[in-house]
């Protein structure tokens, strides 16, 4: 069975893979004809990878921009093991278990990098097959293994996996591995580490104003010169150009270089670079000099002044998308000029970025955006705009993808693959570095990251910014600032389930009830309005003629013709309770005046407070109508009830006779319940 994720559409039929028995030329040993073996060609046919190779260039299959490549190298002095991981790897990229779904290259890939740990140990043993994991003092020494290298849960699931998912093989390889059973990989996991999966960061508050607000200084600055910035760096590339065709000319033409030999080829790269500068027909300073006297928020004074301006212009346009969208990295990487649009709705404009989603399932997808979007789209696309055309991108469905750099002048542009590593220097470049309170927040903010933050987060470093921080930080800050739902966010992520989005704005409620700030004029309205309805409540107890229950209750009602001077008024009562020196604490059962003296057994068992012993309980007609509820609830469970046990019998017949106590203080009718006696024969 093909694995239909292997070939584009448009992938001529001619080149694709013609499926070979590897399986008989290995046993039959004929290692030139197995290493011969063909197992990638591009689209004009040529070959990328043959199966002897250390390196499979897998690029026609990957249609990625840098994970492509299947890597052997570590095991070309250990032949048998090298052997057997190509073989997995070739079944596994061809689907050969015909077990379910044929997985997708980047499945692929990931499986290969953890069963790369397995072969790495088994080499260090000096052993020369995974079936030797299958005696068990073999894998007891592969399981400490794993654990003296301090592996999280999900590392060693996924290493447990790619062994299960080799034994998936075994049919295809007229071989077993000699495992009884499959791993139970996630409770494998958890007994051989502690440390679980954590979450991505959430960028602390003070730094993500920061870092977006300096990356939107930076696109408005030099928004209104972003056709004199673009016509720079084409300038300083055409001026390098036009030197290279001068030095090649004058070395085709015998001109004797220390960076050539007699027959006129170069022998030193770095020297001919270097010789290349001496041929430019502009100074680089000439070239600059008209955007060096803009008002750009920095002076340009060289041309690395330059490139390091020109790549922080592109890092704080894809900021910029990013961090108000929510996007993931795969999703970014295919904005096009095209992606950005404005939307009306309810006479509401809406910022609008279309790209490409891949995580379940490829289609084209929409994410709300920040104003600022627009300008970022459009200042990305005039600065990369010459090298779009000159860029070689993987997949020919998509193309003029707006983020790409020219590393060096010497080299054609490529698509950016190093976004963490741009975003960190980002971070270093304008100083935005962690602090004490930074780093407090950070352990606040992230309660599922306490190894990550201990591993990546130094106090006076820069902050680590990462692409799926943004994703996770505007998740986390729409919540804890209430700016929209869960739900919304479910939508805008391309969530399929909401406990996925829950998992993203973790954190997020916590810090919102943190930050509440109470009104100090409500609070104190709020507490005279307590003290009065209290106050009320007591008064209402003692100078009333309403019947009450309870052992305090009853109490009241004897001595109602001779009250205390505490209860006397209601502007005496009041004074108390606003001092402390009475309270009064209510339930659907009973009030209690005891405060914190109370034993609080009522809590549990309201029957206790019926006739408490700290003396303190309260009950009036509102709550002896809950009491009858409760009578009449139990004695209808009672008689139908058949299998009551005699614990449960005693605990409802007690609650049943204290309701019962109450009603007769309220006059109410009711039909004693009468608990019918079971004889049993001894």
């Amino acid at each position: 069975m093909s694995n239909p994720y292997l070939y584009a559409i448009d992938f001529p039929k001619q080149y694709e893979h013609k499926d070979i028995d590897i399986i008989h030329l290995f046993y039959k040993k004929d290692w030139n004809a197995l290493n011969n073996v063909v197992v990638c060609r591009d689209k004009n046919g040529v070959v990328t990878a043959r199966f002897g190779e250390s390196k499979w260039n897998l690029k026609p299959y990957a249609r990625s921009k840098s994970h492509y490549s299947f890597i052997f190298e570590d095991w070309d002095d250990a032949f048998e093991l090298q052997l057997e991981l190509k073989l997995l790897a070739y079944g596994w990229l061809f689907h050969k278990s015909n077990n379910g779904k044929a997985p997708k290259f980047t499945t692929i890939i990931q499986r290969l990098y953890k069963v790369n740990i397995v072969f790495r140990h088994l080499k260090l043993m000096n052993i020369k097959s995974l079936s030797a994991l299958s005696d068990c003092r073999t894998l007891e020494d592969f399981k400490n293994a794993l654990i003296e290298q301090d592996y999280s849960q999900n590392t060693l699931d996924k290493v447990f996996v790619s062994i299960n998912k080799s034994m998936d093989l075994e049919s295809w390889l007229q071989f077993s591995f000699g495992f009884k059973n499959k791993f139970e990989t996630v409770k494998l996991s958890r007994e051989l580490s502690n440390k679980k999966a954590q979450q991505t960061l959430v960028i602390p508050e003070r730094l993500s104003d920061s870092i977006y607000g300096k990356a939107i200084e930076l696109i408005e600055e030099a928004l209104p010169y972003k056709l004199l910035i673009a016509n720079t760096e084409v300038n300083l590339q055409k001026n390098y150009l036009e030197a290279k065709h001068i030095l090649d000319t004058k070395i085709r033409n015998g001109t004797q270089l220390t960076c050539t030999n007699n027959a006129r080829e170069i022998i030193n790269n770095r020297k001919y670079l270097t010789a290349i500068a001496d041929y430019l027909p502009l100074e680089i300073k000439t070239i600059i000099a008209p955007l060096s006297n803009q008002k750009i928020g920095r002076k340009i004074h060289n041309g690395r002044d330059f490139q390091q301006y020109f790549g922080q212009l592109i890092t704080a346009c894809y900021i910029a998308c990013g961090g108000f969208s929510g996007m993931r990295d795969s999703e970014l990487d295919k904005l096009t000029p095209n992606s950005y649009y404005k939307d009306n709705f309810n006479d509401h404009v809406f910022h609008m970025l279309q790209s490409n989603t891949f995580k379940l399932g490829e289609k084209r997808e929409t994410w709300v955006a920040a104003p600022i979007a627009e300008k970022a789209i459009e200042l990305v696309s005039t600065l990369t705009k010459a090298w779009r055309g000159q860029v070689e991108y993987p997949d020919p469905r998509y193309t003029n993808l707006l983020w790409c750099n020219q590393i060096l002048r010497s080299r054609p542009p490529v698509l950016i693959s190093t976004w963490n590593e741009r975003l960190h220097r980002f971070c270093k470049q304008f100083g935005f570095l962690v602090t004490k309170e930074d780093y407090q927040e950070c352990i606040e903010s992230n309660p599922s990251s306490m190894n990550k933050i201990k591993e990546s987060v130094v106090i006076g470093q820069p902050w680590p910014l990462a692409t799926h921080q943004f994703r996770r930080s505007l998740a986390f800050y729409t919540i804890k600032h209430r700016l929209g739902t869960k739900v919304a966010l479910k939508q805008q992520f391309k969530h399929l389930y909401l406990s996925m989005t829950e998992w993203y704005t973790n954190g997020g409620q916590l810090a919102s009830i943190r930050e509440l700030v109470i009104d100090k004029n409500i609070q104190q309205t709020l507490d005279i309005i307590n003290s009065e309805m209290t106050t009320n409540k007591i008064f209402k107890q003692w100078h009333t003629d309403e019947l009450l229950s309870g052992s305090y209750g009853k109490a009241i009602v004897k001595m109602r013709g001779d009250i205390p001077s505490i209860y006397s008024s209601w502007e005496t009562i009041y004074e108390a309770v606003k001092k402390g020196t009475l309270t009064l604490h209510g339930t659907a059962h009973s009030y209690c005046k005891n405060g914190y003296d109370c034993d609080m057994d009522g809590v549990v068992i309201p029957q206790f407070c019926v006739d408490c012993n700290g003396q303190g309980s309260i009950i009036d007609k509102d709550q002896a109508k809950w009491w009858q509820n409760k009578h009449n609830n139990l004695v209808r469970y009672m008689e139908i009830g058949e299998d009551i046990s005699v614990t449960d019998r005693s605990h409802y017949i007690t609650q049943i006779r204290a309701a019962e106590n109450v009603m007769t203080d309220f006059h109410m009718k009711f039909t004693p319940f009468e608990a019918e006696l079971k004889v049993t024969e001894i």
